[in-house]
């Protein structure tokens, strides 16, 4: 799992960093450090349509918001708009490896934009993360957001600075699977910020045909399938609304396929290569999370960021960032007649599906603050300029669960 940088072969291993230089000694959680302006150099896959590239926005705007410069290196893809908007400065990377060219080019920007820390999306090949640090003798910082082989680090990596998980599930790989010090590791949880409050005369309006949304990357397994089948079984009960699936993956052609054959067409409407990726969340009343997509929990933050109700799988960082029946819905998975279920009690009950809007929007209102995330991302980079441990988690940015817990 070697971040590529040179045409042709991996990256040298790095032997500038020197981790026992940490002082040896446990600092517990400390106290948010004010956020200083950073200039900070972003390494981001392709910017599509998943959880990864939304919570990567949402840091960079925060960092922004702050006074913070940054540098985005990324390819290009859905997002690019939204990227474009949250970053000062953007490098595009082309698709694959880097070649000569790219490199020279990319030395350049990286020297006139002179970071004081570099921060990694993702272990993804090609990045050149790991090539920058060492041409600029800078702390890296890597952001790890699932816990399957291709979404950690290699075992006992030392590539990495700091090692920045989402959920505690990554953290404990990280700790225990990965072998990383726990001095180099922190928490810190999806963070998103309120966008679209619900609207009432749009949620109760009995002229409106609700749309229920299923938002995933398509690959194998994303449970598309699931949702063409409870769609059926919604349909059966003669209730009147209509289904789209909003992604892109290699699953797009049997997905058409699939809606084909099961006579779904004038219901199930699939929409791929979108012209406004920002206005994804529009259409929909409800929108359906399967939670074996790559940074699910962010993918439910956005929904819950624009007042919509979210019925996702069980598994991973959902049962986090969901409080069943209260602010979400969770079902279990490949279970299309619990997922059926779910969605009838939504559609058919438009006092229900307002009072569950309000309620993640609330959330999401209550447990933001663009200024933390940013003090949080500033004290992680603090500490490694000081040689010093990690924090060990900023829990306190997590979004709170009700209002009780908010008081």
């Amino acid at each position: 799992m070697a971040d590529t940088g040179r045409q042709g072969g991996p990256e040298r291993e790095s032997t500038r960093r020197d981790t026992t230089r940490i002082k040896a000694r446990d600092t517990g959680k400390l106290r948010q450090r004010a956020a200083l302006p950073w200039r900070v150099a972003a390494f981001a896959p392709a910017l599509e349509l998943n959880g990864v590239t939304f919570s990567v926005l949402n840091a960079l705007g925060a960092l922004v918001a702050a006074g913070s410069k940054v540098l985005l290196v990324a390819p290009s893809g859905a997002l690019r708009q939204a990227a474009t908007a949250a970053c000062t400065q953007w490098f595009e990377l082309p698709p694959g490896r880097m070649g000569f060219f790219t490199r020279r080019e990319l030395k350049r920007r990286l020297a006139d934009f002179d970071p004081e820390v570099l921060h990694a999306a993702t272990p993804a090949h090609g990045l050149g993360a790991v090539w920058a640090a060492d041409l600029l003798d800078r702390p890296l910082v890597l952001s790890v957001y699932g816990v399957k082989p291709h979404e950690l680090p290699p075992v006992g990596d030392t590539r990495h600075d700091a090692y920045v998980a989402v959920d505690h599930a990554v953290r404990e790989h990280l700790l225990n699977d990965c072998r990383i010090d726990r001095d180099r590791t922190t928490l810190l949880p999806h963070v998103v910020a309120p966008a679209r409050p619900p609207v009432e005369r749009e949620i109760l309006n009995p002229r409106r045909q609700p749309v229920i949304g299923f938002v995933s990357p398509l690959f194998e397994g994303c449970a598309y399938r699931t949702f063409v089948e409870a769609a059926m079984r919604v349909m059966g009960r003669g209730v009147d609304c209509m289904f789209a699936i909003l992604g892109d993956g290699p699953e797009g052609p049997r997905v058409r396929e699939l809606v084909e054959e099961r006579g779904m067409q004038q219901r199930v409407v699939q929409v791929q290569h979108m012209f406004d990726y920002g206005r994804i969340w529009e259409p929909f009343d409800a929108v359906v999370i399967d939670s074996r997509q790559v940074a699910a929990g962010a993918m439910v933050l956005q929904a819950m960021a624009h007042g919509l109700p979210v019925v996702a799988t069980e598994g991973g960082a959902v049962f986090d960032v969901i409080e069943d029946g209260v602010d979400g819905l969770i079902v279990p998975r490949d279970n299309p007649d619990a997922l059926a279920e779910r969605l009838l009690m939504l559609v058919q009950n438009p006092q229900e599906r307002l009072r569950m809007a309000r309620a993640c929007y609330a959330r999401i209102e209550q447990g933001y603050d663009a200024e933390a995330l940013a003090g949080a991302l500033g004290t992680v980079y603090a500490a490694l300029q000081a040689q010093e441990p990690l924090p060990r988690s900023f829990e306190f940015l997590r979004p709170t669960r009700g209002a009780k817990r908010a008081s």
